[in-house]
């Protein structure tokens, strides 16, 4: 009884889980983006996650902002969550998947500070969205104050702030499923 038991909680848990990637997918599929890079995938569930807990038409989230200081870039934020009616970052966060969390925290920390550094530089940087080219001022960026790191489930044993709703596999399948639309010309390829 304690075996069929079981293997139906591993049944619903395994449907559940492609319930929800079937449901990331459907939010992910039209980002036309390179996936070839495994960190792609995270920010974009990253952004579908952000964008149901900070709504549009007030907020957007955008992922992929390049600052550069004299023409050269030397960062990039993974999220940013532009408040629309301010016109001004109330957060910032850096997504790390990574198979090793506290790497990829230990990553996001630093990330965190080089960008802190360079904001209170006083030299000003140039934002620029890497998918659309948009630049964004100096100016509303300044006042950051909330900057959080994102990680995969199970990051928040290792310290970071916030946690995806999938697993490192699970990510990895969510991927290849959308590497996989974008050759079938079914989704949308930058």
């Amino acid at each position: 009884m304690a075996k069929i038991l079981s293997s139906l909680f591993v049944l619903l848990f395994s449907t559940s889980a492609l319930a929800d990637l079937a449901a990331s997918f459907d939010k992910i599929r039209n980002q036309a983006r390179h996936y070839r890079d495994p960190g792609a995938v995270c920010e974009e569930v990253a952004r579908a996650e952000f964008s149901e807990q900070y709504p549009a038409p007030q907020y957007e989230v955008i992922v992929g902002v390049a600052y550069n200081l004299k023409g050269r870039t030397v960062g990039e934020l993974d999220m940013v969550l532009l408040d629309k009616n301010t016109q001004k970052v109330a957060m910032v966060g850096e997504v790390k998947c990574y198979s090793n969390l506290k790497n990829g925290l230990t990553k996001a920390k630093q990330q965190r500070k080089r960008f802190l550094t360079h904001l209170g530089s006083g030299q000003p940087l140039e934002f620029i969205n890497t998918a659309t080219g948009e630049k964004y001022a100096y100016e509303q960026f300044q006042y950051v104050t909330q900057f959080i790191s994102v990680s995969q489930r199970g990051g928040k044993a290792v310290g970071f702030d916030y946690e995806l709703e999938h697993n490192l596999d699970e990510m990895t399948q969510l991927r290849d499923q959308i590497i996989h639309c974008q050759k079938e010309r079914l989704c949308p390829i930058p």
